[in-house]
């Protein structure tokens, strides 16, 4: 936690750095919730720092030491059902309403999770290097109907969620296997307040579907209503707006983090909103984490992020409001974690107009998880009418999703850009892709003196069994977890009561008996002894089948 819970009209910490206070900020908070130390180069066993330098520790330089330059490619398509030469929108050819798209890398697919007309629907792609064109269609080829949602409205009447459902999140924990879907629910949070009922109105929550099996088109989540999470302090909570009903929380984004408690947990970044008449929409980003992902969460009591504070590198593109309209919002944000780079990225829409109006898409990186967030030097990262020849859009640049690719050493954005400049209501799918540093570094996360080295590592590529060369400098036991690049745990070995001096672990490259797709693996050794940390040590594994 950054502070305290705060009351309406009172002041909160907020932690944002320009060129302007980089170093104040720095002096005083960047530090508080993780150490960001020396970068190592792992790649062969070496610990010299990138690039000679000590660049990007503090996130000003951006994730990995580069800001990301994104550059529209186009939108996606899929093959036509009657006619596979011709590529027509995923979605169908009548078009519409759809976006608030979260797009993830799984199973050696590209999957995208968007909503239309209130349900939660999916399609996909294979990993490749072109992921343009040839998505899987988001409805049965024959029929021309839609497939199954994986989440759609229902539930008990009354309750927290049973007319709506929008802007989908997902993330499989990395410790139990399941598969969770956030959405946003509405209404939401009403049943706190009895004197709302029967108002109209969009107060929202956030609900966490689960499966024991991944996501899949046309294959249905298990919605309980049980694992909500909802609306509680003064700047998440809506308000009684001439009789409508405005506000809650919304736009959830998972993200593993693996440095929180023993083993890691989850933190679920989500929009705040609070306001008033004057104020149309005021929102703010923050994040609660969770062991489990559906229950005991535990809340940061303050926003994290708001453009409508002027210290905040946002507030710029906000501003100025239209007449007699106070619009300042920080919206449709989806955040990503990256265990190489140590941080999160986030990205989001910032306008300062009405929904339908024009917005800009916006970059920020946060070096600590979640608490202070670095702005893109060139934001907008994307302009609207900023578009690839041949792929005209207007208007809204929106719901914007993050996807970090480090087989193809890219970030994928994918966005909805507005409408078609000849069909106004035909919805598309935008890419956007940028380049991002090959990693051959990982942070060193132990702030003490490490009794605990990673010598070497061979093979690496690897195609079958890596070993992983420790040294101990003192006796204890030693435990080695090997994790995907986005947090996901997928092995872990442990050697009790171990000497000083050299020591070898062994990994066969699978998850569950299985072989793991190729990739980059992060390794994390741990040294214990007598029940207290002693040293710790990291590096990566690159797996090529």
């Amino acid at each position: 936690m950054i502070g305290p819970p705060a009351e309406a009209g009172m002041g909160y910490n907020r932690n944002y750095v320009t060129a302007s206070n980089v170093g104040r900020v720095m002096t005083k908070t960047i530090f508080q919730s993780t150490t960001i130390a020396l970068f190592l180069l792992c790649l062969c066993g070496l610990t010299t720092p990138v690039n000679g330098t000590e660049a990007g520790r503090d996130g000003s330089m951006g994730p990995l030491g580069e800001w990301p330059d994104f550059a529209p490619i186009g939108f996606i398509t899929a093959p036509h059902p009657d006619d596979p030469q011709y590529q027509t929108h995923l979605y169908g050819d009548w078009g519409g309403i759809v976006g608030e798209e979260f797009i993830f890398l799984q199973d050696g697919m590209v999957k995208l999770l968007y909503h239309s007309y209130h349900e939660t629907y999916m399609t996909e792609h294979a990993h490749e290097a072109s992921v343009l064109k040839d998505w899987a269609l988001g409805y049965d080829a024959r029929t021309k109907i839609k497939f199954t949602p994986l989440v759609q409205p229902g539930g008990p009447v009354p309750g927290p969620a049973w007319e709506h459902t929008d802007t989908p999140g997902y993330i499989q924990h990395p410790v139990t296997g399941e598969h969770l879907l956030y959405s946003t629910v509405r209404p939401g949070t009403k049943h706190l307040h009895p004197e709302w009922d029967g108002l109209p109105g969009h107060e929202s929550a956030i609900q966490v579907a689960t499966s024991g099996t991944p996501p899949a088109i046309g294959v249905p989540f298990d919605q309980t209503y049980e694992n909500t999470l909802v609306a509680e302090y003064w700047w998440e909570q809506g308000w009684n707006n001439n009789g409508v009903i405005k506000g809650g929380l919304s736009e959830p984004t998972p993200v593993w983090v693996p440095h929180l408690e023993s083993q890691g947990q989850v933190r679920l970044f989500y929009r705040g909103l609070h306001g008033s008449p004057s104020s149309y929409w005021n929102w703010r980003i923050s994040y609660a984490d969770s062991e489990d992902g559906k229950t005991g969460w535990v809340k940061n009591p303050v926003p994290t992020f708001d453009p409508s504070d002027p210290d905040n590198p946002a507030y710029r593109w906000t501003q100025p409001p239209p007449v007699g309209f106070s619009f300042r919002g920080a919206w449709q944000a989806h955040c990503t974690g990256d265990t190489l780079a140590d941080g999160v990225h986030m990205v989001m829409s910032v306008s300062n107009q009405n929904y339908a109006g024009y917005g800009h898409l916006a970059y920020y990186w946060s070096p600590d998880w979640g608490d202070t967030w670095f702005g893109h030097p060139d934001n907008p990262i994307i302009a609207p009418g900023q578009f690839p020849d041949g792929a005209p859009a207007t208007g809204f640049q929106r719901t914007p999703t993050l996807l970090v690719d480090d087989v193809y050493h890219r970030y994928i954005l994918a966005y909805n850009a507005g409408h078609d400049t000849v069909e106004p209501w035909r919805r598309w799918t935008y890419l956007a892709v940028a380049n991002r540093p090959e990693a051959t570094s990982v942070p060193e996360e132990f702030s003490g003196v490490s009794t605990l080295q990673l010598v070497t590592i061979h093979p690496n590529p690897g195609a079958a069994e890596t070993r992983l060369e420790f040294l101990l400098l003192g006796p204890g036991r030693l435990t080695v977890r090997i994790y995907g690049v986005g947090g996901r745990l997928v092995a872990e070995v442990d050697k009790v009561d171990c000497a000083a001096g050299p020591q070898s672990v062994y990994w066969d490259e699978t998850a569950g008996g299985l072989p793991v797709p190729s990739g980059v693996y992060l390794v994390r050794g741990i040294l214990d002894a007598s029940g207290r940390s002693a040293g710790e040590a990291r590096g990566r594994i690159v797996v090529l089948r």
